[in-house]
């Protein structure tokens, strides 16, 4: 009977097919140990595995095969487990499996589909064979002390169809359903199946996990390890189904679904081509094409004149023509950048060799610091080609506050610099335009910061007071002294004249008190 049960399910298996028998090697003698021994001999003389294949008249593949499982068996002190699947032909399998169930095998499985390749694989699959409801009943409570014989009489009135073999795994129970054999092509409406056994029979402890076109099942007549039971068939029919008869127990007519697609295929959106407006890029450019111009007088700074010349050229035009740019555009920025070239490239070189591909997505930051190669040291010196690390470890410093004035480098240069205005205008008398070629800035710059005074003036003030006192304190530790450079101290010290100046009139022109 277990013959007959392999047999019907592997009915429509040819001699193109494989099916796997999936154990513990380690416990079986290979049947081919001799040519095993053989070819192990040639090739520890220092022959290769072609060498030993012709010599023995062989297969390379088969003396790979044969090596590689003899060295795991013979030739290792602490041996693996060993459990793994093999694939094998029609008669081969067969024979396989009555070897099998004659030795009384520990935990051999064998699979219930074929498979294009020696490969136990989803992709591989080429016919589908049966169903399999693996019932773990012994995991339910309610079940649990249940014989199988119990429980399949338990759960017997729900099947629709008449099941082809029921068979005791030895802790749980198979209920197989083998139908002839269909093409891949069938592996959705296999699993809309098998998803439907499952939601009818998940509360008699119906495993999920065994409803793979890949499943493997205990081979009749071989021993379950776990308590040392034999996997026997209870019932055997000789059934003649096809897939198409359980698709009668899905729960959708067939003109339910020929509807759903007509419905489907009527309201499916188009798809949507989205425009996107190059005009918002095109601002962006100019930083990295002052990156590019400071990279070029690096690079030549360094006297490295060659080897990146006409990828930079490229680069520049990717970027030029992704961000809105016209080809003729992106040809004369590129001139431009190489003129500053030691070694500039000709007027062919440059529209013909740094031509960018049409139709594909720009260069990434970090796609263009590894093909220039810019190293940490240039980096530093960019705007925008920077790595994302380098940048974050900037702004941090940037925003790291000083240990005794609790004001970032740039609070510090900003707050310094409001007071400096504030003492030129109210108590210098000076023009904004003076004022601005004084401090080195725009006139816009000196009419804002006299703005944000003039509205936030009592809040001003208390800032002031607070910098000149952190100051003051500051001045006479040793922090002061040893950690800041000399001309931060005199630059401090200085601050502090002209901060008491503005102060004043502060106080004066608003009258709040000084103290």
């Amino acid at each position: 009977m277990q013959d007959k049960l392999i047999k019907k399910i592997h009915e429509g298996m040819d001699d193109t097919c494989y099916a796997a028998i999936l154990t513990n090697w380690d416990e079986i003698e290979m049947n081919e140990i001799e040519l095993a021994e053989k070819a192990f001999d040639i090739v520890s003389k220092g022959a290769s595995e072609e060498d030993a294949a012709k010599l023995l008249e062989v297969d390379l593949t088969h003396i790979r095969k044969l090596l590689k499982e003899y060295k795991m068996k013979y030739c290792v002190d602490e041996k693996p487990f060993l459990m793994f699947d093999k694939l094998y032909s029609k008669e081969k399998f067969f024979d396989v499996c009555r070897e099998m169930t004659e030795r009384g095998q520990k935990d051999a499985y064998f699979s219930l589909n074929s498979f294009y390749r020696q490969n136990r694989v989803n992709n591989d699959v080429r016919h589908i064979n049966a169903f399999v409801l693996d019932f773990d009943y012994y995991k339910v409570d309610e079940y649990r002390e249940l014989s199988a014989v119990e429980f399949y009489k338990k759960i017997e009135n729900k099947l629709s169809m008449t099941p082809t073999a029921v068979m005791d795994s030895g802790r749980g129970l198979y209920i197989i359903y083998a139908f002839k054999h269909c093409s891949y092509h069938m592996d959705r409406l296999y699993h809309a199946i098998i998803k439907h056994f499952y939601t009818s029979f998940e509360k008699y402890g119906m495993d999920l996990n065994a409803t793979l076109t890949t499943q493997v099942i205990r081979i009749p007549g071989t021993i379950n390890s776990k308590n040392g039971r034999k996997a026997e068939i209870l019932e055997f029919n000789d059934t003649n189904y096809k897939i198409q008869d359980f698709a009668a127990l899905l729960p959708w007519s067939e003109k339910e679904v020929k509807a759903y697609k007509k419905e489907k295929l009527h309201h499916k959106k188009e798809k949507k081509t989205k425009q996107i407006d190059l005009s918002k890029r095109k601002p962006h450019f100019k930083d990295y094409y002052e990156d590019f111009r400071t990279l070029i007088h690096l690079r030549n700074q360094s006297e490295v004149y060659e080897g990146y010349r006409e990828l930079l050229l490229y680069l520049v035009r990717e970027k030029a023509c992704w961000m809105g740019y016209t080809v003729d555009e992106s040809i004369t920025l590129a001139k431009e950048l190489n003129d500053l070239l030691r070694v500039p490239l000709n007027d062919i070189e440059i529209k013909r060799n740094c031509k960018p591909s049409g139709n594909r997505a720009c260069s990434s930051i970090d796609t263009i610091i590894d093909k220039l190669k810019i190293n940490i040291d240039e980096q530093k010196k960019m705007k925008v080609l920077k790595r994302r690390w380098l940048k974050k470890s900037l702004y941090a410093k940037r925003k790291r506050k000083h240990v005794l004035l609790n004001r970032s480098p740039k609070q510090q240069e900003l707050f310094e610099r409001r007071t400096r205005i504030c003492e030129l205008k109210n108590v210098h008398h000076l023009r904004n335009s003076r004022i601005a070629e004084i401090l080195g800035i725009s006139k816009s710059q000196v009419t804002r910061d006299l703005q944000y005074i003039k509205l936030h003036g009592y809040e001003f003030i208390q800032k002031l007071k607070d910098y000149m006192g952190r100051i003051e304190d500051a001045k006479e530790t040793d922090y002061f002294r040893r950690k800041l450079v000399f001309d931060r101290q005199k630059q401090l010290l200085e601050w502090l004249k002209i901060a008491r100046r503005a102060l004043d009139y502060l106080v004066r022109e608003i009258g709040v008190a000084k103290n």
